[in-house]
């Protein structure tokens, strides 16, 4: 790993610049928000305003439309054109595709922060000395939404194809998770095809962590997605070729 905090360096001044990953994980869910949060103000009580509940489910969902960013990212070769430079380089693939990972990772955990910070500051959400765990959720989420990104962006051949098609699972997954308004069911079916969207776990978690005190779905949640998201990453650096910068 002798290059590996090199490249890391590099992919964080990168990722710092970038235009789509700061503005769709900070001023977007910021924006969308405050939004939402004054057109149904009248929909939600005192103690648990619509600016509390969009604030907790909007963040999880621009992350998880991250997804797209981070494999755009994961193509900086092609884009800088400096492909055969990192082809020549004696650089390793597990160096390159973990720098990749850690600095989108990183970038990631800090936007969402940043937008907590912000929400907390104006909407005044009691985290009662819960933020600890409610950060590390985010931070898991990021781990899967970085690997499932980068494992797009670089191991699959025909990524190009499997663009077109992924904001529609997002969008999805972000409806049965209710990041555009509350959704339940009593029918078992339809509460089992809301409970296929990890966004209701998320949302779930760190609702039941706030106002019913209890960490458990929150923590389960983010095991579970430190462990496929660090899979997925493995496999991205397992069938990732060089030659897929050209």
């Amino acid at each position: 790993m002798e290059h590996f905090f090199s490249l890391l360096n590099i992919g964080i001044r990168r990722r710092s610049k970038d235009f789509f990953i700061l503005f769709y994980n900070i001023v977007f869910p910021a924006v969308i928000i405050m939004l939402l949060g004054y057109l149904t103000s009248k929909s939600y009580g005192t103690s648990f305003t619509s600016y509390h509940y969009y604030t907790i489910v909007m963040i999880p969902f621009c992350e998880l439309m991250g997804v797209t960013s981070i494999a755009y990212a994961a193509q900086d070769e092609r884009i800088h054109h400096t492909a055969y430079r990192y082809m020549a380089a004696p650089i390793t693939r597990t160096e390159l595709v973990l720098s990749k990972f850690f600095s989108c990772a990183i970038m990631l955990s800090i936007c969402d922060i940043v937008v907590l910070a912000i929400a907390k500051l104006m909407f005044h959400i009691p985290f009662n000395g819960k933020v600890t765990f409610i950060i590390l959720l985010f931070i898991s989420e990021t781990v899967i939404v970085t690997g499932i990104g980068l494992f797009l962006g670089l191991a699959c051949k025909n990524f190009a194809a499997i663009q077109n098609f992924l904001n529609l699972p997002i969008t999805i997954f972000g409806f049965l998770g209710g990041a555009f308004f509350p959704i339940g069911s009593t029918n078992s079916f339809i509460s089992f095809i809301i409970d296929l969207s990890p966004l209701t776990w998320v949302n779930r978690g760190i609702v039941a962590c706030i106002y019913e005190n209890n960490t458990h779905i929150l923590i389960i949640t983010s095991i579970v997605f430190m462990l496929v998201g660090s899979i997925i990453t493995m496999l991205a650096v397992k069938f990732f070729k060089r030659e897929a910068f050209i």
